[in-house]
C-alpha cells in the first residue's frame, strides 16, 4: 500500500483497500467458530485479490464453483485461506512469472474434496515428507503451523474422516487435499443445542 501511495497508483490503492476491508471484516465481524462454506470461500477469494495486487499479477488463481448444496455446509472459520497463503509464501513467492494456484472442488455423495495446488518449484521430497509426517502425528505436541492448525480443527469438527492430505501436484508444486464430510442439517442442529 505504501509503495502504491508513493507511485500515486490511486486505482490500485482503491482496489487494495476494498479487498483489505473485506478481508478484515470477515475476520473481525464474527466471533463464531464456524461459517458457511460459501462465506469461507468468499474470504479466501478476498485474500487472493489482495495477493494479486501484491504480486503484480505474477500469480494467477483458478477457482471451481462450490458444488450443489455444499455452499450451506458449516465449516470451521479460516480453513481455506491458510492453504492458499501457504502456496503464496512457500510455493510461489520467488516465482517471477506464470505462477498458478488452482482451487478445485470434487463432490462425492457425502464428502467434498477441496484441492489447492500450485506450480511452485521449491517443494523437495523432504519438505513433502515433513508435511505428511506432521499430519500423521497430528496428535503429538509440537510446532503448530497454519496447516497443522487447520488439520486439527477439521479433525475436531468432522472426526478422522476430515482433514488434510499432502502430495505433489501435477502442476509441479504442492497439492493439499482438504476432505469435508457432509453433515446433514439434523446433525448440525443437534450440535447447536
Amino acid at each position: 500500500l505504501h509503495q502504491m501511495g508513493e507511485m500515486q497508483d490511486y486505482e490500485n490503492i482503491v482496489r487494495f483497500t476494498r479487498h483489505l476491508g473485506e478481508y478484515f471484516r470477515f475476520i473481525t465481524r464474527n466471533a463464531a467458530d464456524e461459517v458457511s462454506l460459501k462465506a469461507e470461500v468468499g474470504h479466501a477469494k478476498a485474500y487472493v485479490d489482495i495477493q494479486s495486487i501484491r504480486f503484480h499479477n505474477r500469480i494467477s488463481a483458478y477457482w471451481d464453483d462450490i458444488p450443489g448444496d455444499w455452499e450451506r455446509q458449516d465449516v470451521p472459520l479460516l480453513i481455506l485461506q491458510p492453504l492458499i497463503e501457504n502456496a503464496y509464501e512457500h510455493g510461489l513467492e520467488e516465482k517471477e512469472a506464470d505462477g498458478q494456484i488452482r482451487v478445485t472442488m470434487a463432490a462425492e455423495r457425502h464428502v467434498l474434496h477441496i484441492i489447492v495446488e500450485d506450480n511452485g518449484e521449491t517443494l523437495t521430497d523432504e519438505k513433502l515428507r515433513n508435511l505428511q509426517s506432521m499430519i500423521a502425528n497430528s496428535d503429538v505436541k509440537g510446532e503448530i503451523t497454519g496447516l497443522s492448525n487447520v488439520h486439527r480443527r477439521l479433525r475436531l469438527k468432522f472426526g478422522p474422516a476430515g482433514g488434510l492430505a499432502f502430495s505433489r501436484s501435477r502442476l509441479g508444486g504442492l497439492r493439499i487435499d482438504m476432505t469435508l464430510p457432509k453433515q446433514e442439517r439434523s446433525e448440525m442442529d443437534e450440535k447447536q443445542v
